[in-house]
């Protein structure tokens, strides 16, 4: 498969924005007030892998009580980004092969693809079958895009990666060229600092550089 090339999107606070996924299925299925706990402790850590395992662990929990269909109805409370949809359709058009990573859980995450006619996915997996966890860390996202560079043969001018977090930082740095729309300026060399930027923006940013 040809690509004219290839851009990372990061999923929370990046093509959604307000509350992150977990936030959005927390709050389904009555567990509002435990994770606002797992956040207060800072059991995210990007630094503390541990503490991020164990409370991927403790929200497991949670959905296998609580069933598939109620952990799905986050979708319904979903606030896309500004130009979401159409930006990322544009960048899709113009032959940019579009992915998304994230350490959120790929269950979700695959929702906010089928959404976007988004094949290529990375993101935390959930077996709702034996109860294991298959990991994704920031690093994990940097690794995903270099595969999907040696798979589609994407030369390094022809990247892109955009983010929200210090957790984005690994995936922007691999790709050299990007757009961070989170309040704080990374400060990363190739790495446009655009607070709250529209998907649509961030797409005709890409698209003139060509």
């Amino acid at each position: 498969m040809s690509v004219e090339g290839l851009i990372v999107f990061d999923v929370d606070g990046t093509l959604l924005r307000g509350k992150t996924i977990c936030e959005l299925i927390a709050a389904r299925i009555g567990k509002s007030e435990q994770m606002a706990w797992l956040e207060q402790n800072d059991a995210s850590a990007y630094g503390d892998v541990d503490a991020l395992n164990s409370a991927r662990e403790e929200m497991a929990t949670w959905y296998f009580a609580a069933g598939r269909t109620a952990t799905d109805r986050f979708m319904l409370d979903v606030t896309w980004a500004p130009g979401a949809k159409d930006g990322v359709h544009r960048l899709q058009e113009h032959g940019w092969l579009v992915a998304l990573a994230s350490i959120t859980w790929r269950f979700a995450v695959e929702r906010i693809a089928e959404e976007l006619a988004v094949s290529e996915v990375i993101a935390t997996d959930l077996d709702w079958e034996s109860g294991s966890i298959e990991h994704v860390y920031p690093e994990t996202k940097a690794e995903y895009l270099s595969q999907l560079i040696r798979r589609f043969e994407v030369p390094q001018n022809k990247l892109f990666a955009v983010g929200d977090s210090r957790g984005d930082l690994p995936l922007l740095e691999r790709a050299g060229r990007g757009v961070f729309v989170g309040d704080n300026d990374p400060k990363l060399s190739g790495v446009t600092h655009w607070p709250d930027a529209g998907i649509d923006g961030i797409a005709d940013l890409v698209l003139a550089s060509e």
